[in-house]
């Protein structure tokens, strides 16, 4: 967890790289006047800037230029951001590249417009050093966002899932964000988000804590954030049919459908269907369930605290489940079966770090053995005729044919292997589920028991070794 005593930036003084890429984005910077006896269209101006090749500029009311960079200074821009903010230091997190990027082009504008790259000096890239130092270090703020979602339909008590608290919109404490809550409804904070909470059947707010981001970063990171924990439900609560829950700003299907056909017999049929996630489960049902696999949900919402706060002693391996459980979420929101399997198998090799199909499914085979204790040639379930290696092949295969166009995608069945019968959906999901929540749970005893070696490998051997000792007891993830 950031502090604002904690070190923002990974840097010194600027390095002669950094200085060569300034000088070089400074050569490529162009100012040019926007006076005219007509005001200025968005299209004139346009035409204007890109007559003099600028692709970014700043406007300036009190001389009526516009200053930017041409596409060569742009790219040099580019790589100085990437320079503050290398891989797995501090401030990667805090800013995406393009929003360094933007920041930089914009103290350069206002530092040294008018200058040449000769007559910067060491004052100047001084200057410059301190400016971007105070950006890093302004990004400290704790935000707490809100994003309406589409979960159960009935009213519950509030629950939380690492940083994201889940609140039914009659519940919302609105207080915290200065709003009367008999007042939300007409408040001008509240009024749009409502009406789109309404919209999009969503009567659930997540309020999301972000600490220290930029400001589009930091909503890009509260809807990861919401989207994993959304996943860790469908993960812990299977059979509770949460397979529609969604953030009202994410991609979603309708909760409720009409259809009409005409046959040939002349005869006009209508129908609907209510496809309200958790309907037919009663509140409380859902706070029972909740109870149950409260372990289970536990151990999932320590990846996701790990890894968005940046605290975590197992970076890559909780990255990882984080990328893995986000893709399982996307699967389960897929009405094609061939997309859905695909991301499923996506989930598991983001999972793994697989590199390839090959090694996609080496790793599948370790976990079947590490976990399952089944080697490549045993049934997958007693009296099955299908084995761990014929299953991992069904698996990838129907991923690597439907992305490689080998297969339809707009197909009603699912590819296969030569000689093989297909992996059905169901299974791919079942074994994709068993996997993230058991990864999961043997990360957390994995740093119990003292390990630090970050990685898969590491994991999948020490299960092994422990499986060996202990044969493990299969969690149960649906109460």
């Amino acid at each position: 967890m950031l502090t604002t005593s904690e070190p923002f930036l990974d840097r010194m003084l600027m390095t002669p790289e950094q200085i060569a890429l300034a000088q070089q984005a400074v050569s490529e910077m162009r100012t040019v006047s926007i006076q005219s006896e007509q005001p200025h269209s968005s299209d004139s101006l346009s035409d204007l800037l890109t007559k003099n090749g600028i692709l970014s500029a700043l406007i300036s009311l009190s001389d009526l230029t516009a200053t930017g960079f041409s596409r060569a200074g742009l790219v040099a821009i580019d790589a100085l951001a990437r320079l503050y903010r290398p891989q797995g230091g501090a401030n990667n997190r805090l800013a995406s590249n393009s929003t360094v990027a933007k920041m930089l082009s914009g103290q350069m504008i206002s530092l040294w417009k008018g200058k040449s790259p000769d007559s910067l000096e060491s004052a100047d890239y001084a200057e410059l050093e301190n400016s971007v130092d105070h950006w890093f270090q302004s990004l400290t703020q704790v935000r707490q966002h809100v994003i309406p979602c589409t979960l159960t339909p009935y009213p519950i008590p509030s629950f939380s899932i690492g940083p994201v608290t889940f609140y039914h919109l009659s519940e919302f404490p609105s207080e915290e964000f200065g709003v009367v809550r008999e007042q939300i409804a007409e408040s001008h904070q509240f009024v749009d988000l409502i009406r789109l909470a309404k919209e999009r059947y969503a009567p659930w707010m997540a309020k999301v804590r972000i600490i220290g981001r930029a400001d589009n970063e930091s909503i890009s990171s509260a809807d990861i954030a919401t989207d994993i924990a959304l996943a860790i439900l469908q993960l812990s609560l299977a059979n509770y049919d949460l397979r529609g829950i969604t953030r009202a700003t994410a991609r979603a299907a309708p909760v409720w459908r009409v259809e009409i056909w005409k046959g040939t017999d002349g005869t006009l049929r209508q129908g609907s269907s209510n496809r309200e996630p958790a309907r037919a489960v009663m509140p409380h049902a859902f706070i029972y369930g909740l109870t149950q696999v409260r372990p289970l949900i536990d151990s999932m919402e320590r990846r996701l605290s790990s890894y968005l706060e940046a605290t975590s002693t197992l970076p890559e391996l909780d990255e990882a489940w984080c990328n893995a459980a986000y893709w399982y979420h996307e699967a389960l929101a897929e009405t094609l079966e061939t997309v859905a399997i695909a991301k499923l198998e996506t989930a598991i090799e983001v999972l793994f770090r697989s590199e390839s199909m090959s090694g996609s499914k080496r790793r599948l085979l370790d976990s079947f053995e590490a976990i399952f204790g089944l080697k490549e040639n045993d049934p997958i379930a007693p009296g099955s005729t299908v084995t761990a290696g014929q299953l991992t092949t069904a698996i990838t295969t129907a991923r690597s044919r439907v992305l490689h166009g080998t297969w339809p995608t707009l197909h009603t069945d699912l590819p296969s292997a030569k000689g093989q019968a297909p992996a059905t959906y169901a299974d791919v999901e079942l074994l994709a589920r068993i996997l993230l929540v058991q990864f999961s749970i043997n990360i957390d005893a994995y740093l119990q028991a003292g390990n630090a070696v970050d990685g898969t490998n590491d994991l999948i051997a020490w299960i092994k070794a422990k499986r060996i000792q202990t044969p493990p007891q299969g969690p149960q993830t649906t109460p």
